[in-house]
């Protein structure tokens, strides 16, 4: 019998083979971490991570592997409430991060709502 193939449900990119990346909102939902997705065994490339945190985004924590990804978090906290991101920061932040994973391939990265 065939094993099912996962479809990501992020953006995906033909530099980065099975990788896939969304935004996923963050409380007071005025800001998103970068949450990046591989299949498990197959690490994050240290270059994409590090254009990530030259912008300004921080590793928070790898999740645990659910249905044979793995995921890492990068956030950035703003300057607003509970580290929410003023309209300014968001528009910069959110232009800075499809630019930088622009360059990896990704494209109309989707944010979801947690």
């Amino acid at each position: 019998m065939p094993q099912p193939t996962r479809i990501p449900t992020g953006a995906v990119a033909k530099q980065l083979p099975g990788v896939s990346v969304t935004f996923q909102s963050r409380p007071p939902h005025t800001r998103f971490d970068v949450v990046v997705s591989s299949p498990v065994g197959q690490p994050v490339r240290e270059d994409f991570a590090n254009a990530l945190l030259a912008i300004g985004f921080n590793k928070r924590r790898q999740l645990p592997p659910a249905h044979g990804m793995l995921s890492h978090r990068f956030e950035r906290e703003g300057s607003g409430l509970c580290g929410g991101w003023s309209a300014a920061e968001r528009d910069k932040l959110t232009r800075d991060a499809r630019f930088t994973l622009r360059g990896f391939g990704f494209t109309m990265v989707p944010e979801v709502r947690s």
